[in-house]
């Protein structure tokens, strides 16, 4: 390893093969794309170098190779990049999530945003989507009530992820005739995330209210699913275990843009290689009747979903919100579990429009403007 003493105090070791592979030079990286030209084929792992040397001048690491080649490597950059426990453990922080856990306390104080706003200026954009991945719910007002909304704002972040069974974007309204979805009738919807049958499903969902039901019904549930799987796991951790390690099939047929069969297998509650709750799927009509676990496991399961489904619904946990003509609903579809009440179809048309957007395209966005706007990350 080349050791690095800094001025400012502490010693750094970089490994030689790290070193080499990482080159900057034009010969070994191209910086407009952020891309490594050596291929681990010609990459000799057991590199040395002949000598290495600090240059005043331009601030830099100086590394020759014991093939001639020669490496320059910037301060800054190689102290951004320090093997030590605190640096590990300060980039380490900087993946993790700041989920802020809530329930129906927030009913009357919903993070809110304003869609004009949200068109045109970059920084409320940013903080909009830090509260999105935070809280995971936003209410969006002034929206002009027409179809297409959904989209512009989904454009001003990346764009709506497609599918095969709700295209672009889909609207939820009670048709005569409404297919393979109970999102297209007047019943009540119970708590649920969608599309869990995908095995990369959705992770952002936009729901717009165009127009609204004027009588009783109709109105969204909404829950923390993070916030519910914890108290689950201080409750019953045995059910808890069982809806981290059994998975479950989410099965949809049916005929929309196309016809489609969805199949996939999933945790009720997914945890990441820290133990930390990832995200939440959960669907009664889409869970599928094959249970592939040992017939004495299913008992307890159902012991264990029936669990979770509880301290969802506890007036707690529940956000009940009835949306108005002009708002939007944002949400985190990995973690938000939404329902709706039902209603007559008689009392007024409803009528929602939907769309979707990946967390990866979110990020991104979060990050350039995190670039552009000169905001430390």
């Amino acid at each position: 390893m080349v050791e690095v003493e800094w001025s400012d105090g502490g010693v750094s070791s970089f490994p030689y093969v790290w070193l080499r592979d990482n080159c900057q030079c034009p010969q070994c990286f191209k910086p407009d794309s952020c891309s490594r030209l050596v291929l681990m084929s010609d990459l000799d792992v057991n590199v040395s170098p002949v000598r290495a040397e600090s240059q005043a001048r331009g601030g830099l690491l100086w590394v020759e190779w014991s093939d001639g080649h020669q490496s320059h490597y910037d301060w800054q950059w190689l102290k951004e990049r320090c093997f030590s426990p605190h640096a590990m453990s300060e980039r380490e922080r900087a993946w993790q999530r700041k989920t802020q856990l809530w329930g129906a306390e927030i009913t009357h104080d919903l993070p809110k945003a304003d869609f004009p706003v949200l068109l045109t200026d970059d920084r409320a954009l940013y903080d909009f989507l830090v509260i999105l991945d935070s809280v995971g719910l936003v209410l969006v007002q002034n929206v002009p009530c027409d179809v297409g909304q959904v989209e512009r704002l989904a454009n001003r972040v990346a764009f709506l992820k497609q599918t095969s069974g709700f295209g672009k974007e889909f609207a939820v309204v009670n048709k005569s005739k409404p297919g393979s979805d109970m999102a297209y009738t007047s019943a009540k919807l119970g708590l649920h995330t969608d599309l869990n049958y995908y095995n990369y499903k959705p992770g952002v969902q936009m729901l717009h209210c165009i127009e609204q039901t004027k009588g009783e019904g109709g109105d969204n549930s909404l829950v923390d699913g993070f916030n519910a799987a914890h108290q689950l796991k201080e409750e019953n951790p045995d059910a808890f275990r069982l809806l981290t390690t059994l998975k479950v099939a989410f099965r949809h047929v049916g005929v929309d843009y196309q016809k489609y069969i969805h199949k996939q297998r999933q945790n009720i509650i997914r945890l990441n290689d820290q133990d930390e709750i990832q995200s939440i799927s959960y669907s009664d009509p889409t869970r599928a009747s094959i249970l592939d676990m040992p017939a004495d496991q299913v008992q307890p399961f159902y012991d264990a979903l029936k669990a979770f489904n509880t301290t969802m619904h506890l007036p707690g946990n529940c956000v009940r919100l009835k949306m108005a003509a002009g708002e939007m609903m944002v949400f985190d579809n990995t973690r938000v579990l939404h329902g709706r009440s039902a209603y007559s179809p008689d009392s007024g048309t409803r009528h929602l429009q939907g769309g979707y957007m990946d967390w990866d395209d979110v990020y991104s966005r979060m990050r350039v403007l995190e670039m552009e706007l000169g905001i430390e990350g």
